[in-house]
């Protein structure tokens, strides 16, 4: 570890230190609750101890099923309405970069952000506040190295598959893993003696409701393929888990894959890319931010796995994305 992150996981250990001593802190995922957000706050706020409590105001399925699965204490919050402790000393904001993806208006109470990827717009940051954004695959990987730095007796079995559940699923299976991701995940499994290839094969078989199948199959269904420049696109519109859509349409042999949805006045973008589009140039993360130049909104995300919202329609949306996919450079094979 370099001596920048090492001073970063200082700063965090006293800030966490700082904010027990004065009260309660709450550790808020984003608002889409994807597993890497969900599973990095419950592991940090069962390592902080009594004093912490992840919370948000979604849990996607797979999120969902890992914190029943687990025992994870998790709290919903009203996006309208949030109930914070009286005495709420601080805030973590984990996987979330910008002031819209907590989804919620946030206390007046010091902050810190820990993330992993940039943000269209930066959070106000006060005196008391600290950010630490890294570039890794995951933000659990953030979360296990501050862990294990400064509160390694208190890593206990749950919150090392909460992380590593993080880190399979902003890997995309490790697809789009590195070199650290793979370790921390390989000491995340050996030091809590989790069957690695059971762990994945559960992941991999969470079990969905019928509207839910339903749901996706139609999606599937629709799907419309073309080629976007050099890439072979797969597209759709789905009206729930849009991110096992993509990831099957990849799997269906698509170089970049974009689902849309329509939700509570806004369109939302999901996409996903192949191991050989991103080794060819497609930065999924980086097009998401120049849709939110485009059009507003917010968006961002990894090279393989990136997403949009905002108030245009679905179909402006969607020609947009694929407008700015036509741009990139190389091809497929990496030319």
């Amino acid at each position: 570890m370099n001596r920048s992150r090492v001073k970063d996981m200082e700063r965090l250990n006293q800030w966490i230190g700082a904010s027990i001593k004065r009260g309660a802190i709450a550790v808020l995922t984003h608002r889409n609750g994807d597993m890497d957000t969900v599973g990095s706050a419950c592991a940090l706020a069962k390592i902080i101890g009594p004093s912490a409590r992840a919370c948000g105001i979604h849990l996607s399925t797979m999120a969902r099923t890992m914190v029943n699965k687990t025992g994870a204490d998790f709290l919903i919050l009203d996006p309208k309405n949030p109930t914070w402790p009286r005495n709420l000393a601080g805030i973590i904001i984990v996987d979330a970069a910008g002031p819209k993806q907590p989804g919620i208006n946030l206390p007046d109470v010091p902050k810190c952000i820990i993330d992993h990827h940039p943000a269209g717009e930066s959070f106000e940051m006060n005196s008391a506040d600290i950010e630490i954004n890294w570039d890794t695959c995951s933000t659990a990987e953030i979360i296990q190295l501050w862990a294990e730095t400064h509160a390694d007796a208190r890593i206990d079995n749950q919150s090392r598959m909460l992380l590593l559940a993080g880190i399979i699923t902003d890997t995309g299976r490790f697809r789009h893993a590195n070199a650290s991701a793979l370790s921390s995940a390989g000491k995340l499994a050996r030091d809590g003696e989790i069957d690695f290839s059971g762990f994945l094969e559960d992941m991999e078989s969470i079990e969905l409701n019928n509207s839910q199948r339903v749901a996706i199959a139609k999606a599937l269904s629709r799907v419309q393929t073309l080629d976007a420049g050099r890439w072979f696109l797969s597209h759709t519109r789905a009206g729930t888990n849009e991110g096992i859509v993509a990831r099957a349409l990849i799997s269906a042999g698509a170089d970049v894959a974009l689902v849309c949805r329509r939700v509570q006045g806004e369109s939302r973008l999901t996409a996903r890319a192949s191991r050989n589009a991103t080794r060819g140039g497609v930065h999924l993360g980086e097009l998401m931010q120049q849709m939110v130049v485009r059009s507003g909104g917010e968006g961002g995300g990894h090279a393989g796995a990136a997403g949009w919202t905002g108030k245009i329609d679905v179909t402006d949306a969607s020609s947009g994305f694929i407008a700015l996919l036509m741009s990139t450079q190389g091809g497929a094979d990496g030319s």
